[in-house]
């Protein structure tokens, strides 16, 4: 077999994708990207994790890639890297090192076992297989219609956006095959074909034909002997000798059609006609080629002979056409495509590639035959074909080429078919290519067939000048013309073949002349219309071929080129609602009537669809737009297909329509058609049908529908693999976990579902038998159709705008793995590994040991687990395809999701190589870098995704955070709304400032880009979950939440008005959030009812009734905002978008966690009562050398454990620094839960009896927010991890002070206890914008904030220095780090990282240094890259000389941190985000900060006043220093600054001793850390156990709302 080259699925195109094609992709090694739709999971790190569905759904990108297609335009040579898998596999054996030689991990690579020698090839949705054959059984001969050649893909489908190019349907390579006119008539296609047939179709034809097309039967070098003697015409009984293949027809002589009589013919045996009687007398047409007459059996012997030239030219073209591809692939070139439909050829200039010697006369010329058909011009004399008269007139007459049929089209675009690169206009020279010189001059090549006075034909014939089939097929159209000019034109069978052999030969004005003349005389040949309609578009007149092709489809809807081509018509114009209507007409025709339900799609499902979308036509006028009437024709009955010839036909309805068995194969790709096209438009519920019904015909429709072969490949999986006896086998049996199978059981899975070795039922009668190219095509497109089917499924999980109309499967995860075993088994594809990897590392469960783990060297990788296999699934595409940029991209996801960063990096960086156009990548490549501390190089990439795709949220996002954190401002913009308030000054395209407060100031820039994506992404996530509750659902919520309460009348009266109110909500925006929030809460109230129950009312209830209520099974996890929660510190946005952005990231955790499996039916248990403390959990990942160990290193050792028990819950591994030794030393029980998973932590959690669980991460890098999420204990609260709202009910409590959360930004409803309170709290689409926080707040009595550095800081464990010793120490530090600065210098600065500077508060720090002469102000390099930033800012803004005076030192250990921040004599923090440790280590040193609490509505903003509050003596002196530093506004900030600049004074030789403000200011807060509330850590420590019994009682009590600790009187 020869080599084919790799296959690819074709892709969905939308308008808005269009800009992924390029000119110069292939010539640079970069390739065009296909962007990738849905699902992207973000974690709350602040960095992109990769992503997908970026499309026109606008949804948000996760970090994992669904695959519908791989779109790369990649050029196979014959040195290329893609292979089959067992090449793969053979070159591969005894490596040692995985992905391609990467040394890093020794990971064993498994032999898997390939099932196919067909290449392999990307199953996704909008994806074909290899080659689809399709052999139509004609009258008396068998001649292919649909042959696809084993192209390389190239571009999208014709059902994308405009523009897309003219590419077929469905088809594997994304194209067309040029149409094949039927050269005789098929029975099967007329209604009653008694008219036409009698006796049995040869079924056996199918074999024959699919033998004729296969690769090996047209591959021989000696394909076309020349024969000797006669030239076409045989003695009778002889065989031609250019058939290595028996050809048999069954003919019934005797026949009459519409009064021509049909005749018996048995091509092995008779190829040609005698030569003709020349003495015969003439006579009337039907006396002297009748029948009975001489003439008409010889007649019969010549449209025998020359119907068998026509089929030897279609092979000679398409086996021309494979040897030009191969010799381009063999010289690195790129691959032609075949044209659509040509226009009539035209003189070409262009060399040849076949070139077949002709004969000469002796003039030098070929001899000609006269033209005498009506109404065609006569030919003119010609040169010699080859025949080079450059010499003598400058003019080159094109050497042969094979037929037109296949050559590039003028400047038609719908008869180009290319990729979307090489969709542009063509050359002149490119216009005038043909693959055969103008059929007139083959014409003209022979003498003509003269009458002589007799009635037989003329001896007088030359031979042809070679015996090719294109001169064969040129001499078989002269005796054609001949017999049916002796006829007098009345001959159909004759016309219609003469009709055929000009199309071939690219003369279409005489096959549209014949053609014409066999309609004239039988109006109802469906053959010669589906041809004449062929013939109109390659001319042009496409509204005419679109209508002859309807009447041919109304007529016989099983006549399946006049489908086929008429769609692809249709889609090229970007009328895919017109053709799925097509569609679905021939499948209402052709549907079984009356069989069984197993026929059909599964009830679950409705009836295909129209999808309810379509583009209009972009070359047509509207008034030229075919009207259809197939949506009337439900309304009579339709007609009986169960009547026609092919009924008799083995498998006929085996596919639950009116097909033989052979058509099996062509209708499922038809419908696979149809799913790609509805997909396209969006309607992927009609999609989702669309594939079931497909997979349904593959399968023999022997289940019903697609849940039913779920259940099969389950139960066959289970029974292989696991013994039904054991405990493992009967418990997978009958839980909804997911079914966890390596990629060597996966494959064995088509094997254990059907017999002989995993053939499909419904394939059996495609013809050629197994290892076919038709059969393997049809099973590759059953696998693109259940590889289609799980990822709308797996879409539909996680995307609520892409699940409409989706019904989803029963158990989710185990189900949508199930397809895709079985769609990798029928044939493994790198994409379909792809998507299994993204679910299986979403499982959390690990696989039972039936054989022995492969050993994995990553730390916290369990063998077996959901992990383990998915990076076993990456390995495995990855062997199958090594340039497949998606599978890089989510391995490198995947290993940087596991800490293996380095690792990540090389994949991503292997993605980019192998696709440099592809954004998903590059933005992960960004993110990765940067976290590395690689600033510059995540700019240079997140550029290059923002140029590729420039509405790709997740890069605009991801540019404009790593910008923003250098400091590179420029045309950064700003907002204006609220009059400047948020964003006073913005910067333009040049640098230069902008005032905001000017009149007809408007936002722009790239941070209004990022604003304007994150409200459009959230005013999307208003409509999320509508339409989830149902009236069943309704009602089961309804009696979940009211069970517990009170009295039967009391009941009542609560489920009448909790009915009523989820009424209201039904429909409606915020429909998702409610229920949600509904569910959450009632779950929460249960646990409450069941702790009441056990140990206050002492009740004994059944367990169900304190079941855990679900949420609708419809309700998709919701995406969250492009930019996270901790991106809004920096990020100039208003109240509410700051809290929607929460609460999306809340209901995501949320749903998330909710539809864990491992969740127990009823709620967790309720802990005993304290006795004699309360138990109290943290969670975090922060218990190492971290700033929040830093804060609260002594706190759980502090705790009196006669009130508080600490249990202390690590999630990251230990870092052996003295913070990590010390928490775990000091914590009564501290857990390492590194290595566990979400569901032993709870477990843990429960288990422990925590009452109090709080979350010292918050949305935080690290954040185990799901063990919350699943509500594991009574009272969950949050603190000093995240500086703001959660949105989230799994947040009960905040701790906090009124400086920091003032009490206006709560929300109005503050109770949060019971149900009714979930409802009317407005949480969710009230008219109220200003507020922020949901949860309860505990208002400490003093700064909420904790600093461990009385206990721990370098010079709290040594002797307290006097105040003049610490001034003199201070004096000499600021010499050894600044030399050259003068003595009277004051010094400003700011240690914050960069990313808090703002053009803002820039601006006001370069006004202050000019302002106050003899300062500078000194910064941190912060990163480094800032430094050049803000320096050269500093020069356009302010001048060299004020520039000059910014002063950078790079980042000291933080115990020299906290020492040197002395030399400053005062820190001037940020506005837009404050300094929160840094600030408690500044005042620490003694040195005083000015502040400004900008927003009244970000705690970010409102920290440093509230520590610096805690800082200050509780005095007069106190009252007024937090005066001087706490500013009000920009202009007062100011101010404030050049004032206590100004006031300082270093008196010459002062030694340090300066005099002034500040100096005064120094030495109150360096005497006050002793004894103030903020270094306190024993006094914060009680005030929190104050807290934690007041809310615990009020948890017992059923009561809700705001704790006040002042109002509270102290204990311990």
């Amino acid at each position: 077999m020869p080599y084919l080259p790799q296959q690819y699925a074709l892709p969905i195109l939308r308008d808005d994708l269009r800009r992924y094609s390029s000119d110069d992709s292939q010539d640079s090694g970069e390739q065009t990207p296909r962007p990738e739709n849905t699902l992207r999971r973000k974690t709350p790190n602040g960095t992109l994790n990769a992503g997908y569905d970026s499309s026109a759904e606008n949804t948000n990108p996760q970090k994992h890639q669904l695959l519908i297609h791989d779109r790369h335009s990649r050029q196979e040579s014959a040195h290329s890297d893609n292979h089959t898998f067992v090449q793969h596999e053979q070159r591969h054996n005894g490596a040692s090192e995985a992905w391609n030689g990467q040394p890093s991990y020794d990971w064993p690579v498994p032999q898997y076992r390939q099932h196919y020698t067909l290449p392999v090839m990307d199953s996704m949705l909008d994806q074909m297989p290899m080659h689809y054959l399709s052999a139509q059984q004609y009258y008396g001969q068998t001649v292919p219609s649909v042959l696809q050649p084993s192209y390389q893909y190239l571009g999208p489908t014709a059902s994308g956006g405009q523009g897309a190019g003219p590419y077929g349907p469905y088809w594997h390579d994304g194209t067309f095959v040029p149409y094949r006119p039927a050269a005789v008539r098929d029975p099967r296609f007329y209604q009653h074909p008694s008219a036409y047939w009698s006796g049995p179709l040869p079924s056996t034809q199918l074999v024959h034909q699919a033998q004729v097309w296969q690769p090996h039967a047209i591959s021989q070098r000696n394909q076309w002997p020349m024969v000797s003697g006669n030239g076409p015409y045989l003695s009778d009984g002889a065989t031609p000798r250019g058939h290595a293949y028996p050809i048999h027809t069954h003919l019934n002589g005797d026949q009459s059609v519409n009064g021509e009589r049909q005749y018996s013919t048995d091509y092995a045996q008779s190829t040609g006609p005698p030569w003709p009687n020349q003495d015969s007398a003439a006579i009337k047409p039907n006396a002297e080629y009748g029948p009975s007459s001489p003439n008409g059996r010889q007649r019969d012997k010549t449209f025998a002979w020359a119907l068998q030239q026509y089929r030897e030219l279609l092979s000679y073209i398409h086996q021309t056409r494979r040897q030009q591809q191969q010799h381009r692939q063999l010289n690195g070139q790129q691959m032609q495509r075949p044209s659509f439909y040509p226009k009539p050829p035209t003189n070409s200039r262009s060399g040849s590639f076949t070139h077949v010697g002709k004969r000469r006369t002796a003039s030098g010329r070929l001899p000609v035959i006269a033209d005498s058909v009506p109404g065609l011009p006569q030919a003119e004399t010609v040169p010699a074909l080859g025949e080079h008269r450059g010499h003598d007139s400058g003019v080159n007459t094109p050497d042969l080429r094979a037929s037109s049929v296949w050559s590039p089209s003028g400047d038609n675009e719908y008869q180009r078919r290319a990729s979307h690169d090489q969709w542009q206009r063509p050359s002149q020279e490119q216009q005038q290519q043909q693959w055969l010189p103008p059929p007139q001059q083959l014409l003209e090549g022979y003498q003509t067939l003269r009458r002589t006075a007799g009635s037989s034909v003329s001896a007088i014939v030359s031979q042809p000048p070679d015996d090719s089939p294109p001169s064969r097929a040129v001499l078989a159209l002269s005796y054609m013309t001949k017999l049916c000019q002796d006829t007098e034109w009345q001959w159909t069978d004759g016309m219609h073949l003469g009709g055929c052999l000009a199309y071939a030969l690219g003369n279409y004005q005489k096959a549209l002349k014949w053609y014409t003349k066999v309609l004239e005389r039988d109006p109802k040949h469906l053959e010669a219309i589906s041809n004449l309609a062929a013939t109109l578009l390659a001319v042009g007149r496409r509204q005419e071929a679109e209508q002859h092709w309807t009447k041919v489809i109304k007529a016989a809807p099983n006549h399946f080129e006049a489908v086929e081509h008429l769609v692809g018509l249709l889609c090229n114009e970007q009328r895919s609602s017109d053709a799925v209507r097509i569609i679905e007409y021939v499948e209402r025709s052709l549907r079984q009537q009356n069989g069984p339900d197993t026929l059909k799609v599964s009830d679950r499902q409705s009836e295909c669809s129209s999808s309810t979308s379509s583009h209009s036509p972009c070359r047509s006028e509207l008034s030229d737009k075919i009207l259809y009437d197939f949506d009337g024709d439900g309304d009579g009955p339709l007609p009986d297909w169960r009547a026609t010839a092919a009924s008799s036909e083995p498998g006929f309805g085996s596919s639950g329509f009116a097909i033989s068995g052979c058509e099996n194969g062509r209708m499922l790709a038809l419908i696979h058609a149809k799913g790609n096209m509805m997909y396209g438009v969006g309607d992927n519920g009609g999609a989702a049908r669309a594939f079931e019904d497909a997979v349904l015909i593959a399968a023999g429709r022997q289940f019903t529908g697609i849940q039913g072969l779920v259940k099969h490949i389950l139960t066959v999986v289970l029974s292989g693999t696991y013994r039904p006896s054991t405990d493992q086998g009967a418990t997978l049996s009958t839980s909804a976990d997911p079914i966890l199978l390596t990629p060597d059981q996966a494959l064995a899975t088509a094997k254990l579902c059907f017999p002989h070795f995993g053939e499909l039922p419904g394939l059996q009668h495609v013809p050629g038998g197994s290892h076919s190219i038709a059969r393997k095509a049809a099973v590759s497109t059953t696998s693109n159709s259940l590889l289609s089917l799980a990822k709308i499924f797996q879409d539909g999980m996680s995307n609520a705008s892409r699940s409409a109309g989706v019904t989803p499967l029963s158990c989710g995860v185990r189900d949508i793995l199930a397809l895709y075993y079985l769609s990798l088994s029928l044939q493994p594809s790198p994409s379909t590994a792809n998507n299994v990897g993204i679910l299986l590392a979403s499982v959390q469960q690990a696989a039972p040991p039936l054989q022995p783990h492969q050993k994995l060297d990553i730390p916290g990788v369990v063998p077996g687990s959901g992990i383990a296999l998915a990076l076993q699934y990456y390995n495995y595409g990855l062997q199958l395809d090594q340039h497949h940029a998606h599978l890089y991209t989510n391995l490198g996801s995947l290993l940087k999701d596991i800490g293996q960063l380095d690792a990540a990096i090389h994949m991503y960086e292997r993605a980019v190589k192998c696709d440099g156009k592809f954004d998903i990548a590059l933005a992960n490549l960004a993110n990765a870098v940067k976290d590395k501390g690689r600033i510059s190089d995540a700019i240079v990439y997140y550029k290059r995704a923002v140029d590729v795709s420039p509405d790709f949220a997740e890069a605009v996002c991801g540019l404009a955070n790593a910008l923003n954190s250098v400091c590179s401002w420029q045309a950064r913009g700003g907002i204006a709304e609220d009059g400047g308030k948020r964003d006073r000054w913005h910067v333009d395209v040049n640098g230069m400032l902008l005032d905001a407060r000017q009149p007809g100031a408007s936002s722009s820039g790239w941070i209004k880009r990022v604003v304007d994506i994150v409200e459009k992404q959230l005013s999307d996530g208003e409509g999320w979950g509508r339409g989830a509750l149902g009236q069943s659902l309704l009602e089961d919520l309804v009696l979940q939440m009211t069970i517990l309460v009170g009295s039967v009348d009391d009941v009542k009266d609560r489920a009448a008005g909790l009915r009523k109110t989820l009424e209201s909500w039904c429909g409606q925006k915020w429909e998702g959030a409610r229920i949600t929030r509904l569910v959450e809460r009632a779950t929460r109230r249960i646990g409450w009812h069941w702790y009441r129950d056990l140990y206050v009312q002492k009740k004994v209830r059944t367990p169900s009734s304190y079941n855990r209520p679900q949420l609708p099974f419809s309700l998709t996890v919701p995406t969250a905002p492009t930019v996270l929660p901790f991106h809004t510190f920096t990020c100039p946005m208003s109240a509410k978008q700051i809290r929607l952005i929460s609460q999306r990231n809340g209901l995501r955790i949320s749903v998330s966690t909710l539809r864990s499996p491992w969740l127990p039916r009823q709620v967790y248990p309720p802990p005993q009562p304290p006795a004699p403390c309360l138990r109290v959990g943290y969670v975090s990942s922060d218990f190492n050398n971290h700033p929040l160990a830093h804060l609260m290193q002594s706190v759980f050792g502090l705790h009196n454990t006669k009130r508080v028990k600490a249990y202390c819950y690590a999630t990251t591994a230990s870092d052996n620094s003295i913070h990590r030794q010390q928490i775990q030393m000091e914590a009564p029980v501290f857990h390492d839960a590194n290595a566990w998973s979400v569901e032993r932590l709870v477990n843990q959690i429960v288990q422990d009896g925590i009452h109090i669980l709080v979350n010292l991460n918050g949305y935080t890098r690290g954040a185990r927010n799901e063990v919350f999420a699943a509500r594991p204990a009574p009272i969950q609260m949050s603190f000093m991890g995240f500086a703001g709202t959660l949105g989230a009910e799994w947040c009960d409590y905040l701790l906090a002070d009124e400086t920091a959360i003032p009490p206006e930004t709560l929300r109005p409803w503050r109770r949060n206890v019971d149900v009714e309170d979930s409802i009317v709290d407005e949480n969710n689409g009230g008219d109220e914008n200003s507020w922020v926080y949901g949860e309860n707040i505990i208002y400490c009595r003093d700064t909420f904030f904790c600093c461990d550095h009385k206990q721990s800081a370098p010079d709290a464990v040594e002797k307290q220095a006097t105040w003049e010793q610490e001034q003199k120490q201070r004096w000499q530090m600021r010499k050894e780090l600044f030399p050259q600065v003068k003595d009277e210098t004051i010094i400003f600065g700011n240690f914050n990282q960069l990313y808090k500077i703002e053009p803002t508060t820039f601006r006001t720090w370069l006004r202050v240094l000019a302002r106050v002469p003899n300062s500078i102000l000194w910064l941190l390099r912060f990163p480094d890259l800032g430094e050049s930033h803000l320096l050269a800012t500093a020069r356009l803004w302010a001048g060299a000389d004020v520039a000059s005076r910014v002063i950078f030192t790079n980042v000291a250990p933080k115990h020299l941190h906290i020492s040197r921040a002395r030399i400053c004599d005062v820190v001037l923090d940020t506005a837009e985000c404050n300094a929160h440790t840094t600030a408690a280590d500044v005042l620490w040193s003694g040195t005083p900060l000015l502040t400004l609490p900008r927003y009244s509505y970000k705690m970010c903003s409102r920290m440093a006043a509230s520590i610096l509050k805690g800082a200050l003596p509780k005095s007069a002196d106190g009252v007024q220093a937090e005066q001087e530093l706490i500013a009000k506004s920009e202009e007062d900030y100011e101010e404030k600054a050049v004032a206590l600049g100004g006031s300082m004074s270093y008196p010459q030789g002062c030694d340090g001793k300066g005099v002034g403000r500040l100096m005064e200011l120094r030495k109150m807060l360096y005497h006050a850390r002793w004894t103030s509330a903020l270094f306190d850590t024993k006094r914060w420590v009680r005030d929190l156990e104050d807290a934690y019994d007041v809310a615990w009682l009020r948890y017992v009590d059923g009561e809700g709302g705001d704790i006040w600790l002042d109002e509270v009187s102290r204990k311990g």
